[in-house]
């Protein structure tokens, strides 16, 4: 998909002088990554104004409708990605391994929060392309909680096998917009269904699928590009600061009469590293050896006015 050049509600940033010694890898930074989101193509930066006068929805029937380019090449790759950086919210799902986006608090990368309302407003825009029906509720991507705002966006960790098969057979790929079409066949043996790691509750469920699904890993990396096991997933991207592309699906459910609209995951690249939770003194303390503080408190002269 070729795309225009996208322009945003942030200033360019001042490149960073290169380091030395010279590394195999460039090293990240936030004019580069800016450059990336807004210039490179197979996709749109998130807060480019008014990216809804370029998108439309693609009618895909029972498995939902895919946000696609407007005119649009039918030989070209269709699908409307935007990409941005986030913050990866300390909730995390765990068999759907769905997660909430946040405003990025870095201040190297400080175009993530000064972006973030504009990229609200385009998903807004969105939505609102698809026309609405008369007491129809919108499931938005956006969720509003005590008046702090996030993105939801969604990976589907499972894929029916028989839809591998017709996708297959068809060459369509994966046209419900519903997430990667990778699976871990290819992947080591820490990828395997079988093996999968989830919480107690959950490896019922697990079990009752390996005959009719494979898993679909998590299309996220590290800061050295390298895939992230799903042993990982919660201590490598829990509140890390992420480079995050994604897509746009639209389900109408006449049954429950709602409107459902999901931002799907393509791929996450991990910036910087989650910050390291506040620690206390008084974790450490033993409770039979008295008050922490009179302990700490002890043989030091008292301070008076």
């Amino acid at each position: 998909m070729t795309q225009s050049k996208n322009t945003s509600t942030t200033s360019p940033l001042p490149e960073t002088p290169p380091s030395s010694p010279a590394r195999l890898k460039p090293a990240v930074t936030a004019a580069s990554v800016l450059d990336k989101m807004q210039n490179d193509e197979g996709g749109f930066y998130a807060a480019t104004p008014k990216l809804a006068y370029r998108a439309e929805y693609f009618a895909g029937g029972q498995k939902g409708n895919i946000l696609v380019v407007k005119g649009r090449n039918l030989d070209e790759d269709a699908e409307f990605i935007i990409r941005g950086v986030f913050e990866i919210s300390r909730r995390f799902a765990d068999v759907k391994l769905n997660c909430k986006l946040t405003a990025g608090r870095s201040e190297a990368f400080k175009f993530s929060s000064d972006d973030f309302s504009a990229i609200l407003d385009n998903i807004r825009a969105f939505e609102k392309l698809v026309p609405k029906e008369r007491d129809y509720e919108t499931v938005s991507i956006i969720h509003d909680s005590l008046g702090h705002r996030s993105i939801k966006l969604t990976h589907s960790l499972f894929k029916a096998k028989a839809d591998d098969l017709e996708a297959d057979a068809n060459d369509e790929g994966d046209g419900d917009g519903e997430g990667s079409t990778t699976t871990a066949e290819s992947l080591s043996s820490e990828y395997d269904m079988a093996s999968w790691p989830v919480s107690d509750r959950c490896k019922g469920h697990l079990h009752e699928l390996v005959s009719s699904h494979n898993i679909q890993p998590l299309p996220a990396y590290d800061e050295n590009h390298k895939l992230i096991p799903p042993s990982q997933y919660e201590s490598k991207l829990k509140g890390a600061l992420v480079e995050v592309h994604m897509a746009i699906c639209h389900h109408r459910i006449k049954s429950s009469r709602r409107d459902i609209f999901n931002a799907v995951l393509r791929e996450i690249i991990v910036l910087a590293p989650p910050a390291a939770m506040p620690t206390s003194p008084f974790k450490r303390r033993r409770l039979n050896e008295g008050p922490s503080t009179e302990r700490r408190n002890k043989g030091k002269t008292p301070i008076r006015g």
